[in-house]
């Protein structure tokens, strides 16, 4: 069975990977310039003679720095995700790869710095005024960008799963009829054509499918993509209901424009007066 609105393991990474730097190249230098405006406002306030570029320039060096080892932090994410059953030694390996990001970023820095202070500030840069302080205070400072690296990636891969996994399942219908919904780590496969109403029920859906409830994990919007994708006729009669229109047998009118609709198995599902041009009435 081919699936092909089913996106692959590369190009889910693909776009993992341009979501996570764009973002970056969008917020790290908002931040850098940020910090940059601090500096120089809190230089002023306190009578500190400093160059005006040095404070910009301090900050988009090191941003720059960031940005070109951005995609080492997507590939190692990539390769060590925060995933259930290996979550302890992902963190682990994520951990120490913290301090590689802080000592490339560090060496980066200054080697740029010191390149390019003479052109910018007209002077040398000097960083090693004291190795361990200086490698403890950057460090601790490039846990703020790491860190967020690693969780914009590990938050889009969680999107792009789930899509693809909603995706897989409109697919499946669409291609067999046959509806699937999971709860509680377990999966379950029912012909679509077998639904009769289904209505929301927080973060689930009861579900009434050849005579038996069910509560998977799963959206009204979502079900009723599905449905729609296995060509059941399935009307929203109420925002938290839908019902298969096959299976109606009666509709009953409330008093207060709203209605109840009434099903083969004798079921009766509530209408509300916005959705009653759904059932023609």
């Amino acid at each position: 069975m081919t699936m092909p609105d089913v996106l692959s393991d590369d190009e889910i990474e693909r776009r993992i990977g341009r979501r996570v730097f764009l973002i970056c190249l969008t917020f790290f230098p908002l931040v850098a310039a940020i910090n940059a405006a601090s500096w120089w406002t809190d230089a002023v306030r306190i009578g500190l003679a400093v160059d005006p570029l040095q404070p910009w320039f301090y900050e988009f060096t090191s941003i720059a720095v960031i940005l070109a080892l951005a995609p080492l932090v997507i590939l190692l994410e990539r390769r060590f995700p925060l995933a259930p059953g290996e979550l302890l030694r992902s963190l682990a390996i994520l951990a120490a790869g913290s301090v590689g990001f802080s000592l490339l970023h560090i060496a980066g820095m200054v080697l740029l710095r010191t390149l390019l202070a003479p052109l910018v500030l007209g002077g040398n840069y000097w960083f090693f005024d004291d190795p361990v302080t200086d490698l403890v205070y950057e460090f601790r400072k490039d846990l703020f960008p790491y860190a967020g690296i690693i969780a914009i990636a590990t938050l889009s891969r969680s999107v792009e799963e789930s899509r693809r996994e909603t995706a897989a399942t409109r697919a499946e219908a669409r291609e067999t009829g046959r509806l699937t919904l999971k709860s509680g780590g377990r999966s379950f496969f029912i012909d679509a054509g077998t639904t009769e109403w289904a209505r929301a029920a927080g973060n689930y859906a009861e579900i009434r499918a050849g005579g038996r409830t069910l509560l998977p994990r799963v959206t009204l919007t979502a079900l009723e993509q599905q449905l729609r994708e296995a060509g059941v006729d399935m009307v929203r009669v109420h925002r938290s209901h839908l019902v298969n229109r096959s299976m109606v047998t009666e509709i009953v009118p409330a008093g207060d424009g709203d209605f109840r609709v009434r099903l083969r198995d004798g079921s009766e599902v509530r209408g509300s007066r916005r959705y009653r041009h759904q059932l023609g009435v």
